[in-house]
C-alpha cells in the first residue's frame, strides 16, 4: 500500500504537529512541512528529511529499520519503511505533485 502525501507546507511546524493529531493522516502517510518532510509512526510526526524542534525524530545512530522493529502489530513496520522511502527518494517537487488535498484549516 503506497502511503498518502500531505502538504502542510502552509502551516507553521507547531500547527502541522497539531493537524498530525486530530487530521487524516495515518500509520505511515508522508507530511511535506516547512522543516523537511516527516512520516508518521503510530501517532507520532518523525522527521526522515530535515531538521525540526517539534517534530520527533529517532535516537542517534537508530536506522529506520531498527526503529520499523518496534511496530506493534503485523504490517505496521513495512509501511512505515514504506512512507520513510517515499519521503527519502523524491525529489519535494514530486511529493508535492502527488500530495493528498487536506483541509488544514489554511486560509488562502
Amino acid at each position: 500500500m503506497q502511503p498518502k502525501i500531505y502538504d502542510l507546507r502552509a502551516l507553521d511546524m507547531g500547527s502541522a504537529y497539531d493537524w498530525s493529531q486530530y487530521g487524516p493522516v495515518k500509520h505511515g502517510d508522508v507530511m511535506l512541512v516547512a522543516d523537511g518532510v516527516a512520516v508518521m509512526c503510530e501517532a507520532w510526526p518523525v522527521m526522515v528529511v530535515g531538521d525540526s524542534d517539534v517534530f520527533h525524530r529517532p535516537a542517534d545512530g537508530v536506522s529506520w529499520a531498527r526503529f520499523a522493529l518496534d511496530c506493534p502489530r503485523p504490517g505496521m513496520a513495512e509501511r512505515l519503511l514504506a512512507g520513510v522511502s517515499a519521503a527519502r527518494c523524491r525529489p519535494i517537487a514530486a511529493l508535492v505533485a502527488v500530495a493528498e488535498l487536506a483541509d488544514v484549516g489554511v486560509q488562502s
